[in-house]
């Protein structure tokens, strides 16, 4: 009978107008994410920039990534189709720039190590992943924007990723390769 008690009440919920939002965002908190700052190029050429934790691959065939950009953003006024960007896998140390480039204002890139790269696009140093793409398709969903990303190339290095778990900021723990399965 318990179970059955347990869906009623999740039913319940759902018709009463749906989760308890505080619930939802400790559960998202608990889904550790890659934390990446996307970069490109505002309409007047300037480099502008943004952290997302919301960014995964998309598709293998052809390569695609997806990363999700909160209506109002700065950045995503800038990513129209056909669009080049780059997607920054940051690493273990970088991340006060995360918090930076997370931030408004167009002081972002002041004090930050960086360097054109592939179209001229603001890249980052030091980064675990450096992807490349061109914009493919923006979808609404909810107070986000979804963009797809069509993936030109990649550059990685051996610097530990970070991710975001639970509001905060973690070097990935890594395995030997012989621990590895």
């Amino acid at each position: 009978m318990t179970g059955a008690g347990n869906m009623m009440d999740a039913v319940e919920a759902r018709d009463m107008g749906g989760p308890d939002m505080e619930a939802f965002k400790a559960a998202m908190s608990d889904m550790p994410a890659a934390v990446t700052v996307v970069t490109c190029l505002d309409l007047g050429e300037q480099p502008i920039g943004t952290t997302l934790s919301a960014v995964s691959s998309l598709s293998l065939a052809p390569p695609m990534m997806l990363a999700c950009f909160d209506v109002g953003s700065n950045t995503l006024k800038a990513l129209l189709p056909g669009v080049d960007f780059l997607i920054h896998v940051l690493a273990e140390g970088q991340e006060q720039i995360a918090y930076r480039m997370a931030g408004k204002g167009a002081q972002k890139f002041d004090a930050l190590d960086w360097a054109l790269g592939p179209r001229d696009l603001p890249q980052i140093a030091g980064c675990a992943a450096v992807i490349h793409c061109s914009v493919g398709q923006r979808v609404p969903g909810g107070d986000h924007v979804i963009v797809t990303g069509n993936v030109r190339r990649v550059t990685r290095s051996d610097a530990v990723p970070l991710v975001y778990h639970r509001r905060a900021l973690f070097p990935i723990p890594m395995q030997s390769q012989e621990a590895a399965p």
